[in-house]
């Protein structure tokens, strides 16, 4: 039986793993209180933004006052018992730049959210 193990990922190391994936969980605390988690499709640009599409009336587009957000990216695998996830904490805005990231949901592409990273964390486990 081998041993598992329960890692911390480097800074360095969150951020290929973030650039290495295109779905993630977007969190943040709605107007009402409520903590909300919905899905993005996202891509980083090629200063570091994470960037994903939303509708311009939806819930995401009230992010871009510069609302704190958290994404989360993981790789599991149940029946190995290992993975990793991470977070990635920063702050929204409206982003101008040209770049291409489909939508999570089908026609909500009228507006494009960066999200610039402050803090990254991860870890990687193995049972």
């Amino acid at each position: 039986m081998t041993e598992g193990y329960d890692e911390r990922l480097e800074p360095d190391e969150c951020r290929r793993l973030l650039a290495s994936r295109s779905v993630a969980r977007l969190a943040f605390v709605a107007d009402s209180g409520d903590v909300v988690v919905l899905p993005v499709a996202y891509t980083i640009d090629g200063t570091g933004l994470l960037v994903f599409r939303t509708s311009r009336d939806g819930a995401l587009s009230r992010l871009v006052d510069g609302r704190r957000v958290t994404v989360q990216v993981d790789d599991l695998s149940e029946d190995l018992r290992s993975g990793w996830s991470l977070m990635a904490h920063g702050q929204a805005s409206r982003y101008e730049g040209d770049v291409s990231v489909e939508p999570w949901v089908a026609g909500h592409d009228e507006l494009l959210v960066a999200v610039r990273v402050a803090r990254l964390s991860g870890r990687a486990v193995s049972a």
